[in-house]
């Protein structure tokens, strides 16, 4: 069953990010609190989500054990494999959410993170950018539905 695993969030660029046990997701803003709301480009930047599953694959690769908030994505997913889901909409809690595209590594977590080859390693496996379609609350444990 899909479900969230965490959320995390950062309040401002470049600072870390933070681990949250609810989340008020607005409508064309994004996540309140969190470094980009009401601050992205596109609709489909308001925000990010990464599968568990991903990340504990990636640190047996690497053999470490870096934090699912090390990887600076909103919204920590188990049992939902979220490449196949580009472009649909998942419901979480009474939150609905469009899934855009892939939100590929970049150079800057790579340094972050100080991990090699990161890039590499977590390319087509880093997470999606999604838009809120519609406003609510999330709390962790939320199971997550994908809408036909």
């Amino acid at each position: 069953m899909a479900k969230i695993k965490a959320i995390n969030i950062s309040n401002m660029d470049g600072k870390n990010t933070f681990y949250i046990n609810q989340a008020i997701l607005c409508k064309n803003k994004g996540i309140i609190n969190d470094r980009y709301y009401q601050n992205y480009k596109e609709n489909y930047e308001q925000v990010t989500l990464i599968e568990s599953e991903k990340i504990d694959d990636f640190n047996k690769k690497i053999k470490n054990k870096l934090e699912y908030k090390d990887f600076r994505r909103n919204i920590i997913t188990s049992g939902i494999d979220l490449n196949n889901i580009l472009n649909k909409k998942i419901q979480i809690n009474n939150v609905v959410l469009k899934i855009h595209q892939l939100c590929q590594p970049c150079k800057y977590l790579q340094n972050k993170l100080g991990v090699k080859n990161l890039v590499k390693l977590l390319a087509y496996k880093s997470g999606v950018r999604a838009e809120i379609l519609k406003s609510g609350e999330i709390s962790n444990y939320n199971h997550i539905e994908i809408l036909r």
